[in-house]
């Protein structure tokens, strides 16, 4: 029995409409997940449950955004904004719950100004363009504790680069083109126990560029093209004495695996 296209058409427009952001329970965090992945959104979506903690909004293409489109949602801690091209992201909108800003796999040539994320923690803005940061850059977000800038184009960074980031514990800048490091880097770092250094061009490392009576857990320092003379005495003083925490890493699609190796940080044999 053939239906009738106008019933056809009745009927399907009787349905509820499809929806394009999928929502449940996150039962690790207790907080409504909100799916926007892959949905060719060019904004966010105005009619999102005001109660969504965790947003995923990756592989869209949001070019441009200002956190106000998030102010309807009061509970929002986690935000995914990876692989979306975004070029500039204003955050002047105060967002007082959100705790991670995932801004990988983007097209960002600056870092933006930190505004309105008094409670974030973790902060991902991987595999984008930046050149450099700016002093103090992140002294509005002083609850740091995560920050990933590996895969970036960065050469040099400015001494005061990460003050005030007191709170901070793991500080990823691998896979940049880093030549050199100034010496009052990691000052501010109180809490720091992972830092990512692999895969740049450094050469050598200031004097006391480790603080003294600091404690590290991991400290990667391969794929560098360490220049073997006296310059490097201190590094190789440095990593003598703590041996067992330097690591080389081996980053998988789905993990990264750590093996300590401080023999492979490429300046073994060298003597001053």
């Amino acid at each position: 029995m053939q239906v009738p296209v106008l019933t056809l058409v009745t009927l399907l427009a009787l349905l509820p409409p499809a929806q394009p952001c999928p929502s449940e329970m996150n039962k690790v965090k207790d907080l409504l997940e909100v799916n926007c992945t892959g949905q060719a959104l060019r904004a966010v979506p105005p009619d999102l449950p005001a109660d969504t903690g965790i947003l995923l909004l990756s592989d869209n293409c949001l070019e441009s955004l200002s956190t106000s489109a998030f102010l309807p949602l009061t509970r929002l801690q986690d935000v995914d904004l990876a692989k979306n091209g975004l070029v500039a992201l204003r955050t002047e909108a105060v967002l007082p719950s959100l705790k991670e800003l995932i801004l990988s796999h983007n097209a960002l040539g600056v870092l933006p100004v930190l505004e309105g994320l008094p409670a974030l923690t973790h902060l991902a803005v991987a595999h984008n363009s930046l050149e450099t940061l700016a002093p103090k850059a992140f002294h509005t977000v002083p609850q740091l504790q995560d920050l990933d800038l590996r895969g970036n184009k960065m050469q040099q960074l400015p001494r005061e680069a990460f003050a005030g980031l007191k709170a901070l514990k793991e500080l990823d800048l691998s896979d940049n083109l880093l030549k050199e490091l100034p010496k009052e880097l990691l000052q501010d770092l109180q809490m720091l126990e992972t830092l990512w250094l692999s895969g740049n061009q450094l050469q050598t490392l200031p004097t006391d560029f480790f603080p003294k009576g600091r404690l590290f857990m991991y400290v990667f320092l391969t794929e560098n093209p360490w220049h073997c003379n006296c310059d490097l005495h201190y590094l190789q003083t440095w990593i003598r004495q703590n041996a067992d925490v330097v690591y080389q890493p081996k980053r998988g699609l789905e993990e990264t695996k750590v093996e300590v190796a401080p023999e492979k940080v490429g300046w073994h044999g060298c003597v001053c």
